[in-house]
């Protein structure tokens, strides 16, 4: 948008044009790198694994062995390997150790958790329904990560093998979860 002239309220004028950036513009204008991208990624990841670990912790009722050990017992281990893997590759594909820092991860995944309701001292069945609500959101992120390194020219054989098969394991937790809530 270009201004001509200001309101006039203060009686001056404007003799030639200025440049004027709409607010809701600024996300057009400042590009993420392929490094800030991988780790949005690895907060959400961070913040699945922390809410699917104390998921394990507090499971409760008749499913408590299963739920306890077999469901999210085995998704938060896989995920903590996956988050090692994910920060490992990043930092080696775009030489950005800012993949790696503690506090910005652990600063991404806050933000993601302040969003979501927590496992504590919740029914079973509404815990099952909330694991598959984010595993199912963990897929969609995981697609559309890669899809954005794609869209940017990086995204190596080697990253979309690992992003791929991080969806094709996460997909197998959306099944699980599906089958648990019947």
């Amino acid at each position: 948008m270009r201004l001509k002239e200001c309101c006039g309220s203060c009686g001056a004028e404007l003799d030639h044009e200025e440049a004027v950036i709409d607010i809701n513009m600024l996300d057009e204008l400042i590009t993420p790198t392929p490094s800030e991208i991988l780790s949005a990624y690895v907060g959400f990841l961070r913040a699945y694994h922390l809410w699917m670990h104390g998921a394990h912790n507090v499971a409760k009722g008749p499913s408590f062995a299963g739920d306890h050990v077999e469901l999210y017992g085995k998704i938060y281990n896989e995920v903590q390997d996956a988050i090692d893997g994910v920060i490992e590759k990043g930092v080696g594909v775009y030489h950005d150790e800012g993949i790696a820092c503690p506090m910005k991860i652990v600063e991404d995944a806050s933000l993601i958790l302040s969003e979501w309701e927590s496992p504590s001292d919740l029914p079973a069945e509404r815990i099952a329904a909330l694991a598959l609500e984010y595993s199912k959101m963990l897929v969609s992120i995981g697609e559309g990560t890669s899809k954005t390194l794609e869209s940017m020219e990086a995204l190596t054989y080697g990253m979309d093998n690992l992003l791929a098969g991080l969806v094709d394991t996460h997909e197998s937790y959306v099944y699980l979860l599906q089958q648990r809530l019947k």
